[in-house]
């Protein structure tokens, strides 16, 4: 299989199952993380709400109107708690007389003491004072007082909405759950008649606590007030009804029994679909004129248009006077009555603001139904679908890249622009999907991915590096892992080049400094030799003292292993003058022979056996075969040339092209029957020294005359190459003057007829 078809196929699959057990494992019951995530996913949507109403101007909003029991009515009223309710009938007599669609009031009221009432009744009735001021002031008391004043306003209205508290039952507290409505409340118009399946999927109450009987029966409609907070305290959902668990009741919500009657939607006209997670409002003509999203228990969550004040706010003060406010004002809109105070306990914490009056949140809510703008949440099967593609999708890609880490910015780019999609729908069409869950499984995935390379990939790859990584190359090692090859003990057979380097009198060095001394220098020489090796994607095989044994074209494949051994000679050489010219700017620092240190290096490319030799507790990567021998005896007999590389003709030829050489010799190594032509690495090809310019053509043409066995000539024009020869320190011979003693020697001892060139030689 190829190895990105397999990569991606493994991503896939380890997205795939990291996507199904995030999803699993984070949607069970009782388990910590669901809660935990769950957490994280609601601060995501309260910052998605506060974005959306960032910006918003204060009392944008006026068909919904907040009547508002703020600071400047209660100086003007008195204190709230001493109100007579005659106020509030008097307020519905002003309002109502406008033609609002409806006046719900969030506040919860209790049946008014009617004993001051009743006594200056009666002394009014029974002993009319002489007085006419004082007789005007009680009837005027009488009027502000009327406990039935507020009563009656409601039920002539037809427009008004009480409150409704919903509790459970607690016995230590000696609150009972009640089996039935409190006597005298007429409820009959007042529930709304819901199949037992879905009312029992409603919040459930077990407690209806409202006392003001009378006044509830008056009522238009009456709905629960109830907020729930979300278990980190802010509220995001309301209920849009409650099951009263005794007596087999629901009641609408504040805001949904407005909302029926606004929309003529009778009690029958609601219908739960909680298996798609919507609750239709159908009229009287089997009409659906809204359908509201809502969870699991029948909530829906609240669409905030705003903070604090973003509906218009009026005194409650001031709407009580039909001369400070004409009616007229009040046509079509709807009247939230509550307050803002802090000291009336009605302030909650919302998504948008911490801080946040409970009358405004019904009419948020009221304002969300009249308009038909829901905020939607993706269901729990969609969120799954999402995380399954979106863990796959990214396994796929991060699969793709040999190496994760290259891929780190993948999943960051998915998870920042699913951020931004999830923003940009909530914005744009309110509605609402998970960003945590999404965001989790991309990561999980990309973590999968990256152990499932580092635990299970990348371990072939760290037991090469282990078994080859201090004589390698590392791609090269990259290299073997590809063609899954394994160390083994044993060989094989295989056109290589090895390579052989030494350090000219090295022996002479331990003489001259200390062992410390010796230490230091080798290290720093060996440590910048072995770069460049594996640099140049060289075999390291051992060291022997001051000697490297290497090789070119295993354990991995290298097509042009000949030109890189002769390139790495020629870096090796550069470097060496390098350290020379550090060794000598250190002065007295190092003795004059390190000053001057020169290195030999010999190459030869041929038949060899590589491979793991040894037993089966300790094993050597090395090489065998006749081309070593001829490599190692290259490297040695390079001082009797004066020269500093020496490659035989076998790696020559390959790279001819690449670089500049001397034509050596014709020679019979020591120990070899066949001869070797052998040649001296000057540079590559475009960056021939200087010098070299006037050494190679006369050394060209005295090497013609030999080799014509023109002895005389020979020895004249080899002479004239000697001269130009560079014989810097060190350098005790070099070819020409090797061949002015050859040539002395056939002139004086004529070689046999047949004489095809080779010379033997007789020392390493």
């Amino acid at each position: 299989m190829p190895g990105i078809v397999k990569r991606v196929g493994i991503g896939a699959i380890i997205g795939l199952v990291t996507a199904l057990l995030v999803g699993w494992i984070t949607q069970l019951d009782g388990f910590f993380l669901k809660t935990m995530l769950n957490s994280y996913e609601y601060r995501s949507y309260d910052s998605r709400m506060k974005a959306k109403v960032w910006g918003v101007d204060e009392a944008s909003i006026e068909d919904v109107v907040v009547v508002d029991i703020e600071q400047n009515s209660i100086e003007g009223l008195g204190n709230y708690y001493n109100w007579p309710h005659a106020y509030h009938g008097q307020l519905i007599d002003v309002l109502t007389s406008g033609n609002p669609k409806a006046v719900i009031f969030d506040i919860i009221f209790d049946p008014e003491n009617p004993e001051k009432f009743n006594l200056v009744n009666a002394l009014l009735n029974e002993h009319t004072p002489q007085d006419e001021e004082l007789t005007a002031h009680a009837e005027q008391f009488l009027m502000s007082n009327d406990p039935e004043y507020f009563i009656n306003s409601t039920s002539q209205s037809g427009k008004v909405y009480h409150t409704l508290v919903f509790e459970q039952a607690d016995s230590s507290m000696f609150a009972y759950a009640m089996e039935a409505e409190p006597p005298g409340y007429q409820f009959d118009e007042h529930i709304i008649l819901l199949p037992e399946k879905q009312a029992e999927r409603l919040p459930t109450a077990e407690r209806l606590t409202s006392l003001h009987i009378e006044l509830l029966s008056s009522a238009k409609r009456t709905g629960s007030a109830n907020f729930p907070q979300d278990m980190d305290g802010i509220i995001r959902r309301v209920p849009t009804a409650i099951y009263f668990k005794g007596p087999g009741h629901v009641y609408p919500s504040l805001a949904i029994a407005a909302a029926m009657d606004i929309l003529g939607i009778l009690n029958d006209g609601l219908d739960y679909d909680f298996e798609n997670g919507i609750l239709h409002l159908t009229d009287s003509l089997g009409n659906v004129i809204r359908k509201i999203p809502i969870d699991e228990q029948g909530r829906m969550y609240v669409n905030y248009y705003g903070p604090f004040k973003t509906f218009y706010y009026l005194p409650y003060l001031y709407c009580f006077d039909p001369e400070m406010l004409p009616p007229e004002y009040w046509e079509n809109k709807i009247a939230v009555v509550g307050s803002s105070l802090p000291g009336l306990m009605d302030l909650r914490n919302t998504s948008v603001q911490e801080t946040f009056p409970g009358v405004e949140i019904h009419a948020n809510v009221i304002h969300s139904i009249l308009n038909n703008e829901f905020v939607e949440r993706s269901s729990d099967e969609t969120n799954y679908i999402v995380i399954l593609l979106f863990g796959t999708f990214l396994g796929t890609v991060v699969g793709i890249f040999k190496k994760p880490l290259f891929s780190l910015l993948i999943p960051i780019i998915a998870v920042v622009g699913w951020i931004i999609f999830a923003y940009s729908q909530f914005l744009g069409k309110l509605f609402m999907w998970e960003i945590v869950r999404p965001s989790i499984t991309a990561g999980a995935t990309y973590l999968g991915v990256f152990l499932y390379n580092f635990l299970v990939v990348e371990k072939d790859k760290r037991y090469l590096k282990k078994a080859f990584g201090t004589y390698i190359a590392p791609e090269l090692i990259d290299e073997m892992y590809k063609n899954h090859q394994d160390p083994e003990l044993g060989g094989s057979e295989g056109i290589h080049t090895a390579f052989f380097t030494d350090i000219q009198n090295f022996s002479t060095f331990s003489e001259k400094l200390t062992p410390t001394e010796l230490v230091e220098l080798l290290n720093d020489y060996l440590t910048e030799m072995t770069n460049i090796l594996l640099h140049n994607k060289g075999t390291l095989d051992k060291y022997i003292g001051d000697s490297i044994v290497a090789f070119y074209g295993a354990p991995a494949p290298l097509e042009n292993h000949e030109y890189l051994a002769c390139l790495t000679a020629i870096k090796m050489q550069n470097q060496l003058s390098e350290f020379r010219k550090k060794w000598q700017e250190e002065g007295d620092r190092w003795p004059e022979i390190v000053h001057h240190m020169q290195t030999r290096i010999g190459i030869s490319t041929g038949s060899m056996v590589t491979g793991n030799m040894g037993s089966n507790l300790r094993m050597n990567y090395t090489m065998m075969g006749d081309n070593v021998n001829i490599a190692s005896r290259l490297e040695s007999s390079a001082k009797q040339y004066g020269i500093y590389i020496q490659v035989a003709e076998s790696t020559q030829k390959g790279v001819k092209d690449d670089f500049i050489w001397r034509e050596l010799d014709f020679v019979r190594v020591k120990g070899k029957a066949k001869p070797v032509r052998v040649y001296e690495l000057i540079s590559e090809a475009d960056n021939l020294p200087e010098k070299y310019n006037n050494i190679l053509p006369a050394y060209k043409n005295a090497l013609q005359f030999y080799q014509n066995q023109l002895w005389d000539q020979a020895i004249e024009a080899f002479k004239f190459s000697d001269t130009l020869e560079d014989m810097f320190p060190g350098r005790y011979t070099n070819p020409s003057q090797v061949y002015i003693k050859r040539c002395e020697y056939f002139k004086a001892n004529p070689p046999e007829g047949g004489w095809d060139g080779v010379w033997k030689l007789t020392s390493k």
